[in-house]
């Protein structure tokens, strides 16, 4: 029999948008935690592990530890503490970190990242049917709404005004993956490929998972620390041109920090299944499918 996991990947820390902090993201969790618990997901095992990028608020982390055997709808709540490490690899880092711990322990993988639920019933149930009648792919997607086909022009705009600034900040060793990155996704698009998933939300095996970590190491992402920008950004109040000066440095090096997340980590933690010989598709087009916690609403998922 099939074992069965999700990961959701969990942070606690300020962000630039909903949930702002920690007390925010407990808000959503218990909600998320709720769908766990009521939502059918079509497989009678399915086991959700909340993998925590841990920020050091010990409250946020005793709540979450408080949800650790709790029974789901097919399964239970798993927990683990990914060590801060610097802040380095957003969502895709905690992925990465909570397979390699229980990869002998699953078969099936579902990811998805903690400001966003699934509610659509047997959601999991489908995504093993359409992963397992398609041999060429390797990955379905369940936020795809990108439309598919398309000339190059703006992911080449924004390739070469991000030459400098990677430069600059101290990040050369991730610009020619960053280029190489950007100019195969922009061949994928033309070719009318889905280039990658979006929120790195969606269903794969862990034979995939592991072809990629034989080749790559790792599942994608930069191992680059987090600038932390937010200790200096509310200079401007003060009457100090340095602080000023400063600060504009400062968030424009965390712009860069977050633009290598998106190519090297969001896009390419999917996208590299093209490499080792494979394809990914999309999860077929539903309504009410996807609920963002940021938007207070469903996404709207457009599919050319």
């Amino acid at each position: 029999m099939a074992r069965n996991c999700k990961i959701i990947a969990v942070y606690f820390g300020v962000r630039r948008t909903y949930p702002h902090t920690y007390k925010d993201t407990i808000k959503i969790l218990e909600d998320s935690i709720k769908n766990e618990i009521e939502l059918d997901p079509g497989v009678d095992n399915l086991d959700t592990v909340f993998v925590n990028h841990d920020c050091g608020i010990i409250e946020a982390n005793d709540f979450l530890n408080s949800f650790d055997g709790t029974k789901t709808f097919s399964g239970k709540i798993r927990v683990l503490h990914r060590p801060w490490g610097n802040g380095a690899g957003m969502s895709p880092g905690s992925i990465d970190y909570g397979f390699k711990k229980l990869k002998e322990e699953y078969d099936y993988w579902f990811f998805q990242e903690d400001d966003y639920k699934i509610t659509q019933k047997d959601y999991y149930k489908k995504g093993i049917e359409i992963l397992n009648n398609r041999e060429d792919t390797a990955f379905v997607g369940y936020d795809m709404y990108h439309i598919t086909k398309s000339t190059g022009k703006a992911e080449k705009i924004l390739k070469w005004i991000f030459q400098v600034p990677i430069l600059i900040w101290g990040y050369k060793n991730c610009l020619k993956k960053h280029n190489l990155v950007i100019d195969s996704m922009v061949n994928l698009r033309k070719k009318g490929e889905f280039a990658y998933g979006g929120g790195v939300m969606g269903m794969t095996h862990k034979k995939y998972l592991n072809q990629v970590i034989e080749i790559k190491g790792k599942l994608p992402y930069p191992n680059i620390p987090n600038p932390n920008y937010k200790k200096e950004f509310n200079v401007f109040s003060k009457n100090s041109v340095w602080n000023i000066v400063k600060t504009f440095f400062v968030y424009n090096k965390y712009i860069t920090w977050y633009w290598l997340h998106i190519i090297l980590a969001e896009i390419d933690f999917t996208r590299v299944y093209y490499d080792i010989g494979y394809r990914i598709i999309p999860y077929p087009e539903q309504d009410n499918l996807i609920y963002s916690y940021k938007k207070g609403g469903y996404k709207i998922r457009k599919i050319d």
